[in-house]
């Protein structure tokens, strides 16, 4: 009796390990039920929601941070028409992604993203002489940082699929953002990378608007970054030339540097409200 007990209390711990091993996979991974079922769920919801549209599902995945399927949509005729279908794992319609399509973000995504391959061309170059810690190009964006004073495209007024002069966007409203880090930090240093930074993309024929740039001192040993840097925002392409250049850096850089303590005294102060 003794030892058949044992077997079913072994048998039992075998069936809860069993039990709890396919709950995690299931939490973790999903399951082929609810995979098929969010499959055919989305593809009934596209053909009822867009029966006009040649929309494909391209693939469908488990998703562990809602514990659901998302679904991606795709059109073989069209670049700029892909989204996204959340499901739960009764293959419930969650959310739909399509906004990114009508509101013009797609298409700002895919412009956005030739400018940067543009300007990695320059600022990945081994040839660059500059240790550039970040680097890369992007079109502003409609009322990105809720400052609109700078050009910025309104993707809500881009067209679909459009084709467009990159080369032309990138005049308008590209905007560089650059972090260089060397030994030598002054004015004077700043004012000489960016007129080669100018130099080396007016070459490659590649026009920006403004340039976000820092210039820091290498990471000490034990991974301090060292006080002392030159900061420039938004610092306009037709500014960076020689004559005068040392002093409208240094005018800029101090500009940045009171807009970012207003900003820190900024948060503090609602961190300490919020707090109460």
């Amino acid at each position: 009796m003794k030892r058949r007990i044992l077997k079913l209390a072994a048998f039992a711990a075998a069936l809860a390990l069993l039990a709890g091993v396919l709950w995690f996979s299931n939490e973790l991974l999903g399951n082929p039920v609810s995979k098929f079922l969010a499959g055919r769920s989305a593809r009934e919801y596209l053909s009822a929601q867009y029966p006009d549209a040649d929309y494909q599902i391209e693939s469908v995945n488990y998703s562990f941070k809602f514990g659901g399927y998302t679904a991606a949509v795709v059109s073989p005729t069209s670049i700029d028409s892909h989204f996204t279908l959340g499901l739960s794992m009764t293959g419930r319609i969650l959310w739909d992604g399509y906004h990114s399509v009508e509101s013009g973000w797609n298409t700002w995504e895919r412009l956005n993203a030739e400018y940067r391959a543009l300007v990695d061309t320059v600022l990945d170059d081994p040839d660059f002489p500059y240790n550039v810690f970040i680097g890369f190009g992007d079109l502003w964006m409609e009322h990105e940082y809720g400052e609109p004073w700078p050009p910025y495209l309104l993707y809500s007024d881009l067209e679909l699929d459009g084709e467009y002069d990159i080369r032309e966007l990138g005049r308008a409203c590209g905007r560089l953002t650059l972090y260089v880090r060397q030994d030598e930090v002054s004015a004077e240093e700043a004012a000489q990378i960016l007129l080669e930074t100018r130099r080396a993309l007016d070459e490659g024929n590649i026009p920006f608007w403004c340039i976000d740039f820092v210039l820091e001192h290498p990471l000490t040993e034990d991974g301090r970054l060292p006080e002392g840097d030159v900061q420039l925002r938004y610092f306009a392409y037709e500014d960076i030339r020689e004559e005068g250049l040392v002093e409208r850096v240094k005018a800029a850089d101090a500009e940045a540097k009171a807009y970012y303590a207003a900003k820190d005294a900024e948060n503090a102060k609602l961190a300490e409200e919020n707090s109460q």
